[in-house]
């Protein structure tokens, strides 16, 4: 099997019935690319029968591959876990409740390929709840006029990016600064760009959202001030 040049990373908590769905289209995507690949499996302490999901998984396909925290780390763990793991030029990253949609693999490999070193999903038309959105944007105007970050929606968790933005990162992820990764690549003087992206309802489960998250946020935004 080809050394991958695309590793696509998919954090996950209790998403068993999300996961073949996930793997069928995140799959077609690459494939569209024409390029190598590989999806890394990052499962944080499921205990719905997700990890069993994902050996099957593996026994069918060589490319996915699974990794397995005991307990549930948090996002920003499964982040760390898979950026060591992948073996790709260009590493992109995707929730596994699959609201995003991955046919958006090859724009954001040609921005990366051309004049990006991170592209971010742009969610332009939200199918979350109103008041899930109205925090979002306030969130994310606050980072364009605070911290000058050039996007509309820096916390979408469907992101690409070269290798040497990854290694960069790794240092910094700590607490739940997951929210936060487009931000620290730009103030490393990294080119961030952003490709707009389909948005859908989820599936199956339930969104973990609470507006208390925000307040999190906010403690986490002013230690990486400090950190930076």
């Amino acid at each position: 099997m080809d050394a991958p040049t695309l590793s696509l990373i998919a954090p996950l908590h209790n998403e068993a019935p999300n996961l073949p769905r996930l793997l069928e289209v995140c799959a077609a995507a690459l494939e569209r690319t024409g390029e190598p690949w590989e999806i890394l499996l990052i499962d944080d302490g499921s205990d719905d029968g997700s990890w069993g999901v994902i050996q099957d998984a593996m026994k069918a396909d060589r490319r996915v591959r699974g990794l397995r925290h005991p307990q549930q780390l948090g996002k920003t763990q499964a982040y760390a876990t898979g950026f060591r793991a992948a073996r790709g030029q260009y590493l992109f990253t995707i929730d596994a409740d699959l609201q995003e949609d991955p046919a958006a693999i090859p724009a954001m490999l040609q921005r990366l390929r051309i004049d990006a070193d991170m592209v971010v999903g742009w969610r332009r038309r939200r199918r979350d709840p109103p008041l899930k959105v109205l925090a979002s944007r306030v969130f994310n105007t606050a980072l364009r006029w605070g911290w000058g970050l050039p996007l509309h929606d820096a916390n979408c968790g469907f992101k690409g990016m070269r290798r040497a933005v990854a290694d960069a990162l790794l240092p910094y992820l700590e607490r739940d600064f997951h929210r936060y990764l487009a931000l620290m690549a730009h103030r490393l003087g990294f080119r961030v760009a952003e490709v707009v992206v389909a948005h859908r309802p989820r599936a199956y489960g339930r969104s973990r959202y609470g507006l208390e998250r925000y307040g999190r946020a906010l403690a986490d935004l002013w230690a990486l001030r400090r950190r930076l």
